[in-house]
């Protein structure tokens, strides 16, 4: 079997030629980045990207044939964990992704940060992370022979790998290639200076570190997280409030075939001058930045004031009806949604109730995990949260309609 072996077999790692639908598109990520940022506050969307993370976690894994209900992730939050080994292995998975994700945004956000996300080190670290929150058991996977072989933790691998149609480069020159990806992606490097090129780079760059398929199992989870700190590290992630995971898992099939072709060998003299098919990268990339797109566009839409406060309603009036919360919450989680955050007197305030039946209201709710309280001496701040398990009424849309289905009958 034929490898390959230096790393120019996976040029070109940028397109080639007519690009200017991908700098188009580059630059309408920025300004609907920028718009769905600006939808609130920050104490908000902080607190809604929170609430995002696990969708994220959940979308990533779909990818990868790991279906783990919202509600079991939920769970998992509070350390609940299945009887069922199984659906257990699959919560420790979600939450894994769901801390790991949460490390990484911190460590990209902070000011003085020196990550690179195309660093071998950067990467051996996901990679790490990731297996050290999981069973032993998922350190093992089987080849095509049937032969059973370690996953070894921030390590590359030492084995050569098969996906579908497209073989690994050869294990042995695994460094080189590497190395070579995380010189051309530098997003510091002089020939990147360009925020345009930098955003066409990390779409291009998705595809060839799933190429070089560097580590022995867990790549795809590997390479979105690799996006997503591409995504932070260029401030298009909105501050956490749209997922590239949950595009692509959307359009799961798209996505694959996507991926497949991109492995492909140019065609002819016409199909750019590298050993892949500029064509199909471009294709790639094209489809890669509609996807971010459009999930700006659809968390836009979610995130609308005046949809959430009709939602805020709609919640409100149902609870009230179960008996299970005053009419007055209303009032306070619309408040703490437009606000961030709202103190005891000013719960007392928009209620227009006693100190006790306010206290009752916000106990309540924060029962629900829909207050988040805090204390600091005598005085008491409530800020916002969203649990998962209550997404469909605040958020609809975010997981798959079966799945809220099942949570709605469950709120």
């Amino acid at each position: 079997m034929e490898f390959y072996k230096t790393p120019n077999a996976m040029e070109p790692l940028y397109p080639d030629g007519e690009i200017r639908l991908l700098e188009n598109l580059a630059i309408e990520l920025i300004e609907k980045s920028n718009r769905l940022e600006g939808t609130m506050n920050p104490t908000t969307r902080k607190a809604v990207s929170e609430f995002l993370r696990p969708m994220n976690s959940y979308y990533s894994n779909l990818i990868e044939g790991h279906d783990t209900h919202p509600i079991d992730i939920a769970k998992a939050l509070k350390k609940d964990y299945s009887n069922d080994k199984t659906k257990r292995d699959l919560q420790l998975e979600a939450l894994a992704h769901i801390q790991l994700h949460k490390a990484i945004t911190e460590e990209i956000t902070e000011i003085d940060s020196a990550i690179i996300p195309s660093s071998s080190g950067f990467l051996k670290s996901i990679h790490k992370r990731f297996y050290d929150h999981l069973p032993e058991e998922f350190t093992v996977v089987k080849s095509k022979e049937g032969i059973e072989k370690h996953v070894i933790p921030g390590e590359f691998r030492v084995d050569e790998v098969e996906v579908g149609r497209h073989i690994g480069p050869y294990s042995g020159s695994l460094i080189s290639f590497m190395d070579r990806f995380e010189e051309f992606y530098n997003p510091l490097s002089n020939d990147n200076k360009s925020k345009i090129r930098r955003i066409i780079l990390a779409a291009a760059s998705h595809h060839r570190l799933a190429w070089i398929h560097p580590f022995l199992d867990g790549n795809g989870r590997v390479v979105r997280l690799y996006s997503d700190a591409c995504f932070l590290y260029e401030k298009l992630d909105s501050n956490g409030l749209w997922s590239i995971s949950r595009g692509l898992a959307r359009r799961n099939t798209e996505y694959k075939s996507k991926l497949a072709n991109a492995d492909l060998t140019r065609y002819n003299d016409y199909d750019g001058r590298g050993n892949l098919s500029n064509k199909m990268l471009i294709e790639f990339c094209v489809f890669f930045l509609e996807t971010a797109i459009d999930q700006t566009d659809y968390m836009y839409k979610v995130l609308d004031v005046e949809n959430m406060l009709s939602r805020i309603n709609a919640f409100t009036d149902l609870m009230v009806l179960r008996k299970r919360l005053r009419s007055e919450a209303r009032y306070i989680l619309e408040d703490v949604f437009l606000k961030g955050k709202i103190t005891k007197s000013d719960v007392e305030r928009i209620t227009n109730r006693s100190e006790k039946t306010a206290k009752n209201i916000t106990d309540t709710l924060e029962a629900m995990d829909l207050l988040r309280k805090t204390k600091e001496g005598i005085h008491v701040t409530f800020y916002v949260n969203y649990p998962v398990n209550l997404s469909p009424m605040f958020f609809p849309g975010i997981y798959p309609g079966d799945k809220e289905s099942e949570m709605i009958r469950a709120v």
